[in-house]
């Protein structure tokens, strides 16, 4: 066979296999949109876009915008509150695992009210504390507060920390004792706090304002 012969066969086999592939996407093409249709004709109505994710997300993740696309759906088969702007949900905090491909809505975003809000680069570590420990009882949330262990009738400070919640604020209870205190620490002093519990009486103290300026205003 001539080499122009073959050219001329490998061309229109290159044609032909270009031809069956767009007849395959054109016929996977009216396959989806006759589901559409049928969706359409069964539930009524036109296709809205909404936010769908792209991959399985778990709580406590902040989105970006590449783990969010738009997905047109029937609008009867969304919640009521189904997100359709990418640029709304980006930057936000998950609060639930959401599952790939399920449509975003404020379900997933939901804050309760006993969700505990560790500070960014901190790690919530509870201590047993009384009044006696506990400046009487008046620590509360958001307080800083100076953390000494005392062992062998010598008192050590351990770090400067911040207050995020207290057994009194969850028994919610007029003149409840304080039985426990959670402190937001960094996490290279996680360990100390931990070791202090086990070997001596922790105590907290509230420095005043100048103190707490020496300190920069952030748990140490």
């Amino acid at each position: 066979m001539k080499r122009g012969t073959r050219i001329l066969i490998s061309l229109a086999c290159g044609v032909l296999a270009a031809a069956c592939a767009y007849l395959y996407a054109a016929d996977v093409r009216a396959e989806a949109e006759g589901v559409r249709e049928e969706l359409l004709a069964q539930y009524g109505g036109d296709t809205v876009a909404v936010c769908v994710a792209t991959r399985e997300i778990e709580p406590g993740e902040t989105l970006v915008e590449s783990d969010v696309s738009l997905e047109d759906w029937v609008p009867s088969l969304l919640p009521t509150d189904a997100e359709t702007s990418v640029r709304d949900v980006a930057g936000r905090q998950v609060t639930s695992r959401v599952p790939e491909g399920a449509v975003l809505c404020s379900a997933y975003f939901e804050r309760h009210d006993d969700a505990l809000e560790v500070p960014a680069g901190m790690v919530a570590v509870s201590v047993p504390a009384d009044e006696e420990h506990a400046v009487g009882g008046a620590v509360m949330p958001g307080d800083r507060v100076d953390v000494y262990v005392s062992q062998g009738g010598v008192a050590d400070r351990l770090c400067n920390a911040q207050v995020i919640d207290t057994s009194a604020r969850v028994a919610e209870a007029e003149g409840a004792a304080v039985t426990w205190v959670t402190l937001a620490v960094s996490p290279d002093r996680v360990s100390e706090v931990l070791a202090a519990t086990a070997v001596g009486s922790v105590s907290l103290t509230l420095p005043g304002a100048s103190l707490e300026a020496r300190d920069g205003g952030v748990a140490q």
